[in-house]
């Protein structure tokens, strides 16, 4: 079956929609729930294993997750490729030229660009950044990387920000919520610094496309680095988020 999907670095597991699980007959194995970006829990199946293709690359997920996805504020896919990609293979992202590469890691040699210690935990992608608000508070974050975010960077230091407003948070699995957006000063990932930076407050630190699409990125699971290029992007305003009424 062709099937449409995310690639999502936030989701520490690839999800079939509930939808595209009932096409290919997947097995159900049990039940539970989990959490999202929103307040709350939604319901999750676990399917028996499957092999997932993405061009000529097999990816073998022992433990598919089946999530209703038409709730997440996206457009309708069949799933996301999520963690367990990355663990696996070597990946590179070009949001200009908007292509994927899937690399073996045994294969791979060093790419260009600046080299950005990555951490991996629970299924998770993490980097350290650097986030400075007005007034020179400045803090160093261990953020997730979540390439299926549309946030810049969302940490709770942005409520000292002189500069923030309430907006509609949350937006995919949960409910959504209100809560404070406000300016960083500057962010700095590696050694590339993007200035005047909106981002949402956020319990668990993260970075999205808003700032990862300014670069090629590399994703060197295996050897615990992450490639940074930067592209033609790179010093795009990050635009602020329309203010609740």
């Amino acid at each position: 079956m062709l099937a449409e999907r995310v690639l999502d670095s936030g989701a520490p597991h690839t999800v079939v929609d509930s939808t595209a699980a009932v096409e290919l007959k997947l097995r159900e194995v049990s039940a539970d729930r989990t959490g999202g970006a929103g307040k709350g829990t939604v319901p999750r199946k676990h399917a028996a294993p499957i092999e997932v293709s993405v061009g000529a690359v097999r990816l073998h997920v022992a433990d598919p997750w089946v999530i209703d996805l038409s709730q997440a504020g996206i457009r309708h896919v069949d799933g996301l490729l999520g963690a367990d990609l990355f663990e696996r293979y070597v990946v590179r992202i070009d949001p200009v030229q908007e292509t994927l590469a899937i690399l073996e890691p045994t294969t791979f040699r060093r790419s260009s660009g600046a080299a950005v210690p990555l951490t991996l935990g629970s299924g998770r992608l993490y980097v350290d950044m650097t986030l400075t608000v007005g007034g020179g508070i400045s803090e160093v974050r261990r953020m997730r990387i979540d390439t299926g975010s549309g946030d810049a960077a969302s940490d709770n230091l942005v409520r000292k920000s002189p500069e923030r407003r309430k907006v509609v948070q949350g937006v995919g699995l949960g409910e959504s919520f209100v809560d404070y957006s406000g300016v960083f000063e500057s962010v700095r990932i590696g050694p590339y610094t993007i200035r005047r930076c909106w981002g949402p407050s956020n319990d668990h630190p993260a970075v999205g496309m808003e700032l990862l699409r300014r670069f090629t990125m590399t994703f060197d699971v295996p050897r615990r680095t992450l490639y940074l290029r930067a592209n033609r992007h790179l010093n795009d305003p990050v635009p602020a988020p329309p203010a609740t009424p």
